[in-house]
């Protein structure tokens, strides 16, 4: 099904002036000697650069980062961000954002205490669907009630984490030793984490999603105009409440894996500041905040460098405060630069 974008913003917006149409031309054109065209390539793929630089240099530079166990050990703390960037590309292909994914993993963990009394596999279960629910709430605040998702995702960053604290008294809860626990928190296939597997699973999952089903067209098409989405007759509100179940979904698996990772449910330690770092991905990927555009390849990436990133600050002793600064630069540079294509 092909849909004129274009047709429908002029159409609410009468008053725009036609143009005359433009020949396209090919970057060689505007530079001779085809600058143009390795600036395209280099801010479209500058993630994938970035993170091969990266390596590099910690190859050559940081003691034992060529140790196998610090590149497991990484994998293991990527899993969880991937599936939460994969459900914010989605929510952030739509010109939204979803800021609760970090408290609805906390909650997440938190239940899997909560149902502990009643079976491992209720637990496994029950955590992942507490994140449905909180996905497909959030989803009723932005589709049905129309609260800006800035707004809605705040309110449940913070009621969300608050409930996962006050379902534990604000303690942590030391899980039982179990296989199935056992299996995600320390689980490998060769050298790779199977929570990674199951991540990365996933991403291929959204990936075919985006590509290949009606569902991902329409979250694409809803983030480039949704006024002309609309018009066009696509079901705009059920797209955002699918879009925001999906990523509470899989903010609760993500929860889960923390939690089996961790050993532990701990509201006041899992997920925090992971919405951020989530964001951070997604954007560094190639999933723009002005919606209509999506790469699951990417934001998977996004979070290995940035998760390459923290693991260099920590294996050369810099202060977590630093670290800190040092990141959010390296962000905002990465951003930039691939913004302008220098």
């Amino acid at each position: 099904m092909a849909i004129n974008l274009e047709t429908n913003e002029e159409r609410l917006s009468p008053s725009t002036p036609p143009q005359a149409p433009q020949s396209p031309r090919s970057p060689q054109s505007t530079n001779p000697g085809g600058g143009g065209a390795w600036r395209t390539v280099l801010r479209e793929h500058s993630v994938y650069f970035a993170l091969a630089a990266l390596v590099v240099f910690n190859l050559i530079v940081t003691p034992g980062f060529s140790n196998p166990f610090a590149a497991r050990s990484l994998l293991f703390e990527a899993a969880p961000i991937v599936l939460i960037a994969l459900g914010q590309n989605l929510a952030i292909a739509t010109r939204g954002i979803d800021l609760s994914v970090g408290s609805v993993m906390a909650l997440a963990s938190a239940s899997v205490a909560v149902f502990l009394p009643y079976g491992i596999g209720p637990a496994l279960v029950g955590s992942v669907a507490v994140g449905a629910l909180v996905g497909l709430w959030n989803g009723f605040l932005v589709a049905v009630l129309a609260i800006d998702p800035l707004i809605s995702g705040l309110a449940l960053l913070v009621a969300a984490r608050g409930l996962a604290q006050a379902l534990l008294g604000g303690s942590r809860v030391n899980l039982p030793d179990a296989p199935a626990f056992d299996l995600l928190g320390a689980g490998t296939v060769g050298p790779v984490p199977i929570i990674m597997l199951i991540a990365l699973a996933l991403a291929a999952v959204v990936a075919f999603v985006v590509r290949r089903t009606t569902f991902g067209r329409y979250a694409i098409l809803v983030g480039a105009s949704r006024g002309a989405a609309f018009l066009a007759g696509i079901p705009v509100r059920r797209t955002l409440f699918l879009v925001y179940a999906v990523s509470g979904t899989l903010a609760g698996l993500a929860g889960l894996f923390a939690s089996s990772r961790l050993g532990a449910s701990d509201p006041n330690y899992v997920g925090v500041n992971f919405e951020l770092d989530a964001i951070a991905a997604s954007v560094i990927g190639g999933t723009p905040l002005s919606g209509g555009r999506i790469s699951i390849v990417g934001a998977v990436f996004g979070v290995l460098l940035l998760q390459v990133l923290d693991a260099s600050f920590i294996m050369n002793n810099i202060s977590f405060t630093y670290a800190q600064i040092l990141k959010a630069v390296f962000i905002v540079v990465a951003l930039y630069l691939q913004r302008s294509g220098a």
